[in-house]
């Protein structure tokens, strides 16, 4: 892993920079603009990013990362996310550039840059790095169940469908609690996530017999400190070619609390039209059964995504939610995480005091942590990031 915390980022997304279309680029811009140079997008070249996206006010979007090279950047930040794993052709000269004159790249895609010939050997000419975020573990095991010996409350955002604000929930949950004395940590499972807060695995690379195990391993690093553990989801169990992730997620984290995550006004998975939403209520039910095939969970609020709508749209949206599941609702970009801190700390005073579901000592379970494969180390400054 690549840190990416006060180092010079420029962020790559060419032809795709928008608040929808490249979410990488948009949810790093978020909580690190401040390590954001430029972005690169030739069709908005000029423009302001917070007049593009509304947030990161100051960030320059320019032609080309040669455009870019009077900022003096340090990294290429691949900002978009592709379906497939291909490389577009179009990308390959922009890529090859920044390695050919020193700079790291980092990649969420499925492609593998440090796989290709001509990149590799171009890094290692010019002594660049190249992290492919989404490489699994070396060491991958099967789920045993062992978040059920740890007296800590896992919380896990769900979602009624993909790119739902799951990531931007947890991180504001996690904010919030931590405001109010909560000792909170976030598990990233995401490439988004990672470049965020700096560490965790991005699930959707691990092989799908062992996501279980790899987000049992997160929950479980992230015990030895935190009391509460906000578990970053994935696609969703409705969605038809994410729903496998979702489960194995689901699973492994064995959480006590889930915050179910919706867009206002979708009525049909993205990318799937003829495969309509769940109704909130079924998913609400259909959630709690799967993960009570493991442990007890409840979902205690809804997450909602408004968009581009307005604050009062936003209310509105919410309000409508909350009479149809009688669960409080926000959205956490307008309004906050305040309301779903509130009922995650109602749901957790309804809970035993000792959250350890047998006779395992947790000073035990602490020191067998140790021995657990370890995806990659929480960073210690997360709480102090510009929100």
């Amino acid at each position: 892993m690549l840190g990416l915390k006060k180092r010079r980022v420029v962020i790559f997304a060419e032809g795709c920079f928008g608040p929808v279309t490249s979410k990488v680029a948009t949810s790093y811009l978020r909580y690190c603009h401040e390590d954001c140079v430029a972005v690169i997008d030739s069709r908005l070249a000029g423009q302001d990013v917070g007049a593009v996206i509304g947030y990161g006010h100051g960030v320059p979007i320019v032609e080309s990362l040669q455009a870019a090279q009077s900022l003096a950047p340090q990294v290429l930040l691949i900002g978009v996310g592709l379906f497939s794993n291909t490389l577009p052709d179009a990308w390959r000269a922009q890529i090859e550039f920044a390695l050919k004159i020193g700079l790291d790249v980092v990649s969420g895609l499925h492609f593998r840059i440090a796989g290709d010939a001509v990149f590799s050997e171009l890094a290692a000419a010019s002594g660049s790095r190249i992290w492919d975020s989404k490489e699994p573990p070396e060491i991958l095991a099967t789920s045993a169940a062992r978040v059920a010996n740890l007296d800590r409350y896992v919380i896990h955002t769900v979602g009624s469908d993909c790119r739902v604000g799951k990531k931007t929930t947890a991180i504001e949950i996690t904010h919030e609690a931590l405001r109010r004395g909560h000792n909170a940590g976030f598990a990233a499972t995401g490439q988004s996530g990672m470049y965020i807060s700096g560490a965790g695995v991005a699930v959707d690379a691990v092989p799908s017999d062992f996501i279980a195990g790899v987000s049992e391993s997160l929950v479980l690093q992230l015990a030895a400190d935190h009391d509460w553990i906000v578990v970053e989801g994935q696609g969703s169990i409705s969605h038809p070619a994410y729903s496998g992730v979702t489960l194995g997620l689901l699973h492994g984290a064995m959480p006590q609390a889930l915050v179910l995550c919706h867009e206002a006004g979708i009525d049909h998975h993205k990318g799937w039209p003829s495969a309509p939403l769940r109704p909130l209520r079924e998913l609400i039910r259909l959630y709690e059964e799967l993960g009570s095939f493991v442990r007890p969970a409840t979902v205690v609020g809804i997450g909602l995504h408004c968009g581009g709508l307005s604050r009062e749209e936003a209310a509105f949206h919410a309000q409508q939610i909350e009479l149809e599941t009688g669960l409080p609702t926000t959205d956490v970009i307008h309004f906050g995480a305040g309301k779903l801190v509130d009922a995650l700390a109602r749901h957790r005073r309804s809970l035993p005091a000792n959250l350890a579901m047998n006779t395992l000592a947790v000073n035990e379970t602490r020191a067998d942590i140790s021995s657990i494969p370890a995806p990659r180390a929480p960073r210690t400054d997360f709480a102090n990031q510009t929100t």
